[in-house]
């Protein structure tokens, strides 16, 4: 009875199996259909093929110079690497002056106020002089200790409670403390590369369900963290303020350069080259505007922003007013070209919700703010070079 039991739960077992490979197959199936049928379209299909060899011609070089500075960077590492434990198991004597700049360099990170350490070495035995505060006194010195080529510290400072005791030690103070790299907001070739296959590795675990989630759960933050190469605050949008995504567009216009300024100085004139945008309106002292322009689906978005600098004829700059949802903060450019013709630059700076992840998701959707960005500039170009504006409109005092 027990045998054909368990012959029953191998059967529906294999039964299971075949249905999953089956959906999977469907799934695989439907997913080659539609590429088919969009990269063979009669109308757009040349286009997108054309696209398509571009962005994969794009990807092969990124990847090439990607494993280039990889490669550099690895081997640079592991020859400083090697030659740091030749040294701490073999050493050799290090001439005074040299020494007395490492210690120097590594005060500069662990005392705020070097200025007022004097050093002095001999026979590689430093000596610490002048003033330090209490707080830092201890782990200066073992910072000192552990610079290659000190046999010995003296500490002859003086340490001070506060930094109004000692001339020397007022105003503010400037550390420079040494990150660990994982803390640091942009990862080295090197540490990406060891955090993504360390968080391949723990994928591979076999660990009971409820910590192979949380273990799993880890690995992917990690991943994504070392693919990215963005801090956690600019992937998720939690206290990433107005900085979470960074977008940089430019444009060349063959126009003069007040042309140009007479449209982007002027936010009312916008809705007349830039369909998604609604109405904008100013405050009476010009310098909150308040937007309404046109989100996913077509949903109407308002929001305020507010200028935050203003050079006429040249640039713009502004944020988003506090407590809105979008987050946001950019800059405007003109640079005259030599022709008559002027470049218009925009860097934008954004915080959409979710952060980082949000805005990739909002690309798989088609509603890619970079891409919206290029798409007003041009435009732009066409509306200035076609159908410029009188002279008079857009100045404002």
């Amino acid at each position: 009875m027990r045998a054909s039991s368990d012959d029953h739960d191998d059967r529906a077992a294999a039964g299971g199996r075949r249905r999953q490979g089956r959906a999977v197959a469907a799934a695989a199936g439907f997913c080659a259909g539609a590429a088919v049928a969009y990269l063979c379209d009669p109308v757009r299909g040349r286009t997108r093929r054309a696209r398509g060899r571009d962005k994969a011609a794009h990807a092969t070089h990124e990847l090439r110079d990607g494993l280039g500075v990889l490669s550099r960077d690895l081997g640079n590492r592991g020859r400083g690497w090697a030659a740091a434990v030749r040294y701490r198991y073999n050493g050799h004597p290090v001439d005074d002056r040299v020494l007395h700049e490492r210690v120097r360099a590594e005060l500069g990170r662990y005392v705020g106020h070097p200025h007022a350490v004097e050093v002095s070495v001999h026979d590689q035995v430093v000596t610490l002089g002048g003033d330090v505060l209490a707080d830092e006194d201890e782990r200066a010195r073992r910072a000192v200790r552990r610079v290659p080529g000190v046999r010995r510290v003296e500490a002859r400072w003086t340490a001070h409670r506060e930094a109004g005791d000692s001339p020397r030690l007022r105003g503010p103070g400037r550390h420079r403390r040494p990150v660990p790299e994982l803390l640091q907001v942009q990862w080295s070739p090197t540490a990406r590369f060891l955090a993504g296959t360390a968080a391949a590795g723990l994928w591979t675990l076999r660990l009971p369900r409820p910590l192979a989630l949380a273990v799993r759960g880890a690995a992917t933050v990690l991943a994504v963290r070392a693919a990215t190469n963005l801090p956690l605050r600019r992937l998720t949008g939690i206290n990433a303020g107005r900085r979470a995504i960074d977008v940089t567009a430019a444009v060349s216009v063959s126009a003069p350069a007040a042309a140009v300024w007479e449209l982007v100085g002027d936010y009312t004139a916008f809705p007349r080259f830039m369909p998604h945008v609604q109405e904008v309106r100013l405050s009476a002292d010009g310098r909150t505007s308040h937007w309404s322009v046109s989100g996913p689906a077509g949903t109407p978005v308002r929001f305020e922003a507010t200028e935050t600098r203003r050079v006429e004829g040249r640039e713009i700059a502004w944020k988003s007013a506090e407590g809105e949802l979008i987050a946001h903060a950019g800059t405007l450019r003109l640079t005259e070209l030599p022709g008559g013709r002027t470049q218009v630059q925009v860097h934008l700076t954004y915080n959409p919700v979710a952060g980082a992840a949000g805005h990739a998701v909002a690309r798989l959707l088609g509603a890619d703010p970079e891409r919206r960005l290029r798409q007003d500039l041009a435009m732009l170009k066409t509306y200035a070079e076609h159908a410029p504006v009188p002279a008079s409109r857009g100045s404002r005092a």
